[in-house]
């Protein structure tokens, strides 16, 4: 059997959270950093919560799960795009650093994407050159929005114009929702609301034509891209009927899925099936989201159950996809 490799699978440094919680309480950043996890949750919360930062009961859970290797990708703390320079350096510093130690210590078991401080673009680009060059991390994980600002803002472009030329893959996972007023009832928040996001990024990159202007950067877009890849034919129509639609595009949104990866953390193999026919087995990558409760339980037979599959497309989506996306050959 292939190895398995995990795409989606989160990463927290406690001391990133307790600095941005102590800058809160100095008022350095919004009063919502002072929520930094762990208050009021459940004992079965809390055990999940200790996954996220020790890397020993993670692989316990991998071994559980069947997976082999797990790609971590950092979260930023609550706050992080809201602090100054100076501060939201150090914080990207301290988790990159984190990142690329645990792999160190478990080169068999992880690799590591990293973070930067993406609402100041210029110290953002020095910190990326560190974490991929220095740090050898194998991306930057990007909110769908940073602090109000689109991932289509013009004050982005140096970043997009040094990830195509140092070849930085982005992997694009939201946030939590930015305009939950409709979404509190029925945990809509993350259930809606988490795909939406995607989806509302993956549009503003595309019609703004940053992807157009950058064809050499690879998106990787969590929770199977959102509702996009089920939708994107409604995407195309209003490119063709409505002008603003074209205004910085001269292709139709589908025209760039080949410059977009995508998990399997969409909970049915019929719709692992669509991403498949739609972009490839070499666009698609076996994702876990764990230890959350939106989690896939059972990431490998999820996959086996997909019908259609030849033996190589599978062992793609395994591993193959995610190995030659994570520069891992």
């Amino acid at each position: 059997m292939a190895t398995v490799i995990d795409i989606h699978a989160h990463l927290v440094v406690d001391e990133s959270r307790d600095m941005m919680k102590a800058a809160a309480e100095k008022g350095a950043v919004g009063a919502e950093a002072r929520k930094q996890g762990g208050v009021g949750i459940s004992q079965e919360q809390a055990e999940r919560e200790a996954v996220l930062s020790d890397p020993k009961k993670r692989i316990a859970d991998m071994d559980k799960i069947g997976v082999d290797i797990s790609a971590l990708s950092p979260a930023p703390p609550r706050g992080f795009y809201e602090a100054d320079s100076n501060l939201a350096m150090t914080v990207a510093q301290l988790i990159n650093d984190r990142a690329a130690a645990i792999v160190k210590d478990y080169p068999d078991r992880f690799v590591s994407m990293g973070v930067a401080p993406l609402h100041h673009t210029g110290i953002a680009v020095k910190e990326m050159e560190r974490a991929i060059g220095d740090l050898n991390l194998r991306g930057i994980r990007f909110p769908t929005e940073i602090n109000g600002m689109e991932l289509s803002d013009p004050s982005l472009e140096p970043f997009w114009d040094a990830a195509e030329q140092l070849g930085t893959m982005i992997y694009v996972h939201p946030q939590g929702f930015t305009h939950p007023q409709r979404l509190k009832a029925y945990y809509m928040t993350n259930v809606v609301g988490n795909p939406l996001e995607t989806t509302l990024a993956m549009s503003h990159l595309i019609h703004s034509g940053v992807i157009a202007r950058h064809p050499g950067l690879k998106f990787y877009f969590a929770h199977g891209g959102g509702f996009l890849p089920f939708y994107v034919g409604r995407f195309d129509h209003a490119w063709r009927e409505r002008e603003e639609c074209r205004a910085h595009t001269d292709q139709p949104p589908s025209a760039y899925l080949p410059n977009m990866w995508f998990d399997t953390v969409v909970f049915r193999p019929e719709q692992i099936r669509t991403l498949v026919d739609l972009v490839g087995a070499e666009r698609v990558m076996l994702g876990t989201d764990r230890p959350y409760d939106m989690g896939e339980p059972d990431p490998v037979a999820l996959v086996n159950e997909v019908e259609g599959l030849s033996d190589a497309e599978r062992d793609m989506i395994m591993s193959g996809t995610a190995k030659e996306l994570l520069k891992m050959n």
